[in-house]
């Protein structure tokens, strides 16, 4: 007992960092997408209710225990499918990963094929929340797929940094079955009033999509 009352007041002595950003498309809300920082944990969240015909309505819930040595879970809910992924990082290397339902799986979900120097989904966005400056280039690994996101030089105009990021799927499916969607251009927006920085917004486009996040608080 005394145990647990130990826990619960170190937890609630953790500070707790939170951004919500709006999902759009075209100018219409499809959902929301949530980032939250409590000590060295992350929780990435994200409900897509409005979407063209409801086609890609569905949730994603993903944490992460640390970085560059944690485990990545990542749950996906739709009306089309569940899926369930766990991925162990040691030091940037992919060590172990556990998928459910097992045809969910790929040949990347084989971790001798996946390079070091990779991070999982939830730190990539907490990368570029917590940014100085434009993040650094990054290689994601989901448990099923590779992904570089390649940082170009900044731009400043004012009190916004702008980022240009190229993100590339280099091994692996691509996302949005059955669309594929392999590659994609991506603006990241800070505001850098008063000598701070907050991300205020990310631009997503590949084709004919074009998606924006903007902060709501």
């Amino acid at each position: 007992m005394k145990r647990a009352i130990f826990l619960c007041c170190v937890l609630l002595a953790t500070p707790v960092s939170a951004q919500t950003f709006s999902v759009a498309l075209g100018g219409k809300v499809l959902g929301e997408m949530r980032y939250v920082e409590q000590g060295r944990g992350a929780t990435l969240l994200s409900t897509l209710d409005s979407t063209p015909l409801g086609v890609f309505n569905g949730t994603f819930t993903g944490t992460s225990t640390g970085t560059p040595t944690g485990r990545f879970t990542g749950e996906s809910r739709s009306s089309r499918k569940q899926r369930v992924v766990t991925v162990d990082i040691e030091n940037g290397r992919a060590m172990q990963v556990a998928i459910t339902p097992a045809d969910e799986i790929t040949e990347l979900s084989d971790v001798s094929r996946v390079p070091d120097g990779v991070v999982d989904p939830v730190r990539v966005i907490g990368a570029m929340v917590n940014a100085s400056g434009c993040p650094a280039s990054m290689r994601m690994y989901d448990g099923r797929r590779v992904v570089t996101l390649a940082v170009g030089a900044g731009s400043q105009s004012g009190d916004t940094l702008v980022c240009p990021v190229s993100y590339k799927v280099v091994a692996g499916p691509g996302h949005l079955s059955p669309l594929g969607i392999s590659s994609a251009t991506i603006e990241v927006s800070y505001d850098t009033v008063g000598g701070g920085q907050s991300l205020d917004r990310i631009t997503i486009a590949s084709g004919l999509f074009r998606v924006t996040l903007s902060r709501v608080n």
